[in-house]
């Protein structure tokens, strides 16, 4: 009888994980429309590897890739090297990981559960929320290098969860933490200030047999992660990024203090320390942007940013997890406090531990990825509550809550489904550059005819597009010095500019026409009078991306009757 209660639970277990994968890989590489700079980089800097074991600038197996002027934790593009092999270079190679990742996470997040609540039934609620949460399918299915390592993250902590609470203390359990724990560092720099801030509170609640063992191990271990943190953000500038977005860095950081300072005039200067400092004020706004993260409008009403992870009219939960959210985190926080049940305090400091990576930062927040640790801590909450709920409620009591939750529950998820699957597709679909794909090859169709090209790339990446989407030889590309995107820059017959408009002027007015130009212009743009429009490329809403231009011959009598109009 137990073999087959087992083998029931393991059934639900597959079938959750076939609709997390469902919900990750349906129509991932169309779904969501187009695709951003970043993803394109990692596309290509993976094609790179995979022919010449270099990046795209030429060096050699780096454990940072300069993707735009910032350096990122390189783990995506090695793991996406075998799908660019088997796949070609394209969206759905380059977002498969993240979507396979992504749909594991459910499995060892299950187990998680099952070890630490002790009870399988709140372990399968969990991996059920988990497997169909809006936050995480969506970073799942847009090539996010945070669900790479957030899986790495939580297997660490489950084995090490495992290691502590076995009756003998596991080298062996304790050895693959830590490895998994260092490698979640590899793909995402933002996993080592979580990982660092919560293992003293795992230690802290979880050793209830405390050892002599025990401690060194640990003690080990966290100073050894702390040292490969430092060398992943070394290695290679890999600490670019971070000096770029960090809360320290944000422009005009301490404008607000001299101000302070300014106004308190003559007043004796230590006093003038005391109340307006630096420590004061990055406090301030360290809280400000925690509080961002656990507000009601960023988990339940409006997904965040960075924008081409917005999702339309969904927030980042469902509205029915909200009051088990609450209840949940009530008995937790009592139990833990009141009945000295101190492993229930792993989920809260979780929570709370998981805003630090977004909070140390300024930019696009509320920010859908560097947060999302905070997921299992949240869905872990929320299955508890769910649990206790059901727990509370008896008989027919019972059956009418089950059946009116079942029911909201299943309204959350068909609106997600619609909205996600039919709206994503033409809702503000500039954001993800949808429309390059189009503009490259048809850009391509004229270089074939020996035309140059002058191309804006405002705000676009179009260079980045152009290699990814022309699967140009990596080879060639270094051979040539490896060229950033610039203004200005020429390669391959095409000028990239960041002017919206290179081919502008007085629609009264001709111009002088260039033999063999072309011109990508943004819309909007005031056209000379001679100017010709060849194709116009819109984004899947229909809306106008760019217009590929030419200038007509025009003699000069007619231009110079035309330069005299005022």
């Amino acid at each position: 009888m137990r073999i087959i209660t087992t083998h029931k639970y393991y059934i639900l277990l597959l079938i959750i994980f076939l609709i997390a994968l469902l919900l990750r890989v349906y129509k991932l590489a169309d779904i969501p429309v187009g695709m951003h700079g970043d993803e394109a980089s990692i596309g290509y800097n993976a094609y790179s590897l995979f022919k010449t074991a270099r990046d795209q600038d030429g060096n050699f197996l780096p454990l940072a890739f300069d993707q735009f002027g910032n350096f990122r934790a390189a783990g995506y593009q090695y793991v996406d090297i075998p799908f660019v092999a088997l796949l070609g270079l394209n969206s759905l190679a380059v977002r498969l990981p993240a979507a396979l990742f992504g749909s594991l996470t459910v499995v060892v997040f299950y187990f998680f559960l099952t070890d630490f609540f002790k009870n399988k039934k709140t372990a399968l609620i969990g991996a059920f929320l988990f497997a169909t949460l809006p936050w995480h399918v969506n970073i799942s299915r847009a090539s996010s290098e945070g669900v790479i390592s957030s899986f790495f993250v939580l297997l660490g902590i489950y084995l090490i969860y495992k290691a502590v609470m076995e009756k003998t203390i596991s080298f062996a359990l304790f050895l693959l933490s830590f490895f998994s724990l260092l490698l979640s560092f590899f793909f995402y720099h933002a996993a080592g200030p979580f990982v660092l801030t919560f293992l003293p509170f795992l230690f802290l609640f979880g050793f209830l047999r405390p050892s002599k063992t025990s401690l060194i191990m640990s003690i080990i271990m966290y100073f050894g992660l702390a040292l490969g943190l430092i060398l992943f953000l070394t290695a290679g500038s890999g600490i670019g990024r971070i000096s770029q977005v960090n809360i320290f860095s944000i422009p005009g950081g301490t404008n607000e203090v001299k101000q302070a300072m300014d106004e308190d005039g003559v007043q004796n200067p230590l006093i003038t320390r005391f109340y307006h400092n630096k420590l004061y004020h990055f406090d301030r706004l360290f809280i400000t942007f925690s509080s961002l993260h656990l507000s009601g409008d960023f988990l339940f009403v409006n997904n965040g940013n960075p924008i081409r992870y917005k999702m339309p009219w969904t927030g980042n939960l469902y509205l029915i997890v909200a009051p088990f959210l609450i209840f949940g985190f009530a008995i937790l926080l009592s139990e833990g406090i009141k009945e000295k049940k101190y492993l229930f305090l792993i989920p809260i400091a979780w929570l709370f531990t998981g805003v630090i990576p977004a909070a140390l930062t300024f930019e696009d927040l509320p920010n859908v990825v560097r947060a999302n640790l905070m997921i299992p801590a949240l869905v872990m909450i929320a299955a508890f509550g769910v649990s206790e709920s059901l727990r509370i409620f008896k008989g027919r009591v019972r059956t009418i809550f089950i059946i009116i939750s079942a029911l909201i529950l299943s309204q959350n998820i068909s609106s997600f489904l619609h909205n996600y699957f039919h709206h994503l597709r033409i809702h503000e679909p500039w954001h993800r550059s949808a429309a390059e794909a189009e503009l490259i090859f048809t850009v391509d169709d004229y270089l074939k005819k020996n035309k140059k090209v002058i191309m804006t790339t405002e705000s676009n990446n179009n260079f980045i597009f152009y290699l990814f989407y022309n699967k140009f030889d990596p080879a060639e590309f270094q051979r040539r010095g490896s060229p950033k995107e610039k203004e200005n820059l020429v390669f391959d017959n095409i000028k990239y500019t960041y002017h919206p408009c290179p081919l502008e002027g007085d629609p009264r007015k001709s111009t002088s026409a260039k033999e063999g130009f072309i011109y990508v212009n943004k819309p909007d743009c005031k056209l000379p009078k001679n100017a010709e429009i060849l194709h116009e490329i819109h984004t899947p809403d229909g809306s106008q991306a760019f217009y590929i231009l030419k200038l007509r011959e025009v003699d000069e009598a007619t231009l110079y009757r035309e330069s005299q109009i005022q």
